[in-house]
């Protein structure tokens, strides 16, 4: 299974705005969700860009699976609904079992992983965890249907915790483009700002007990490549690097790294002679790696999508 979604942190003053709106009619489903990360000690999986979780949900518990994704809007993920005994008592969590993911894409490329390093299931620790209280809601328009969910809560590792205030976007049903327009005016209307970085990212950071990411690498398409797909090489680390520069984690490196990749991505704009405000946001943007407000704004965030859009097939939809 694929998942499609999109990730936005929501600032401090549009967060009582925003869970009124999700929940403006009622229709909306509460939950929380306690999650258990694991990886090996050397951090094997994140390394890959896989997650391993435990979570429960509200009385039941489900493991999950996510494997590495395009860095925008796409990942793998294997869901698994866990049992446990019929004794067992109300704070019990089930055992770890890869067994639950095999024959999946996921999980037969983290076996893959697993066995290329001579490790197994039993190298596997608890690194962190997640306490989230969720609002989640179905809404339809531009041909999609897209599930809302609000996260409010903290990600924990070793006595050190983080906030979360997120709000996913994803697809169910239809078109990826409709996502994109749909999440467009929840930027408008309470200043949301696009997050490629998930909370396993986040949590494996806090865990190590480090505040910087490391450089993600860009690497280059041939000139006769696709359009798209020259695109989406820049915008993966672009967006990452912006991500880090938003939230004020980003160190001069992050900063020079991004003014480089937004020159080299409205080069590419002009030369494609795609609508001008595209490549002229862009070329704004790469003098302002040193201002992070500006990558918060609802124009960056316009120009995101955008861009997204032009790495998606003609009928991307959820599957």
């Amino acid at each position: 299974m694929q998942e499609i979604e999109l990730k936005f942190q929501i600032p401090p003053r549009g967060r009582d705005a925003l869970a009124s709106t999700v929940d403006e009619d009622g229709a909306v489903r509460a939950v929380r969700l306690q999650a258990r990360y694991f990886d090996t000690a050397a951090r094997d999986l994140a390394g890959a860009a896989f997650a391993l979780r435990l979570r429960r949900e509200d009385e039941g518990w489900v493991q999950t699976l996510k494997g590495r994704g395009d860095g925008m809007m796409r990942r793998l993920e294997h869901n698994a609904p866990v049992d446990l005994p019929p004794r067992a008592g109300a704070d019990a969590v089930p055992a770890l079992s890869l067994g639950r993911h095999a024959g999946t894409p996921a999980g037969i490329a983290l076996a893959a992983l697993l066995a290329s390093r001579g490790l197994s299931e039993a190298d596997l620790v608890l690194q962190f965890s997640t306490d989230i209280e969720r609002l989640s809601r179905e809404i339809e328009a531009e041909g999609a249907r897209v599930e809302l969910a609000l996260d409010i809560g903290t990600i924990e590792a070793g006595g050190a915790t983080l906030p979360v205030h997120e709000i996913e976007f994803e697809l169910l049903e239809g078109s990826a483009h409709g996502l994109l327009a749909q999440s467009y005016l929840w930027v408008e209307a309470f200043g949301l700002w696009l997050d490629v970085r998930s909370k396993a990212e986040r949590g494996d950071r806090l865990a190590r007990g480090e505040t910087v990411a490391p450089l993600p690498e860009f690497v280059a398409q041939p000139e006769d490549a696709p359009f798209g797909a020259r695109v989406a090489a820049l915008l993966r680390p672009v967006l990452a690097l912006a991500a880090e520069v938003a939230d004020e984690q980003a160190t001069p490196a992050h900063q020079v790294a991004l003014t480089r990749g937004m020159s080299d991505l409205a080069g590419l704009l002009r030369e494609a002679g795609v609508e001008p405000w595209l490549a002229d946001t862009a070329t704004l943007l790469a003098g302002l790696a040193f201002e992070p407000a500006a990558w918060r704004l609802a124009d960056t965030q316009r120009l995101w999508l955008a861009l997204i859009g032009f790495t998606l097939p003609d009928e991307d939809a959820a599957s």
